[in-house]
């Protein structure tokens, strides 16, 4: 069920930068390619080992990247003025393109001198022995779920 539930909320933010400027196949498409490119950002986070248990970089991260370049591909005149690649407007394309890549890359530069800001005054991350045994008796002493 988590999968499943996790699979639509990549398919919506995939499709939201895109959804007021393409047709219903082409949102459909949109669908599919979301659901392999962030599945396997899923799965490079696990390889890789980072902490981001909602996955929001794999559904939302990378999910809203590439609806805002295939919203360059996509995007037909007929529906609201802005026509893409499949209509021939390169331009477009890469407009989406450089606005996706410059966003990603200002969030990460970003939230990676927040994060070092904030780590100077708090540690960010819990000692492994702590996130091991869990937060709620690590930090607190208790046990949240007895599982």
């Amino acid at each position: 069920m988590t999968g499943a539930l996790t699979g639509a909320v990549a398919g919506l933010a995939t499709i939201t930068p895109a959804a007021g400027y393409v047709r219903p196949w082409a949102a459909a498409i949109i669908g599919v390619l979301a659901a392999f490119v962030c599945y396997g950002a899923i799965q490079l986070r696990v390889k890789w080992h980072w902490d981001d248990a909602l996955d929001v970089w794999g559904c939302h991260g990378v999910g809203g990247l590439l609806g805002t370049i295939l919203l360059g591909v996509f995007a037909v005149s007929s529906v609201n003025g802005v026509s893409g690649l499949i209509e021939g407007n390169v331009r477009q394309f890469m407009v989406q393109l450089l606005a996706g890549v410059g966003v990603a890359a200002f969030s990460f530069g970003a939230t990676w001198l927040i994060l070092k800001i904030m780590n100077h005054f708090s540690p960010v991350r819990v000692p492994d022995e702590v996130e091991v045994k869990g937060l709620d008796e690590g930090q607190f002493g208790e046990e949240g779920y007895s599982l």
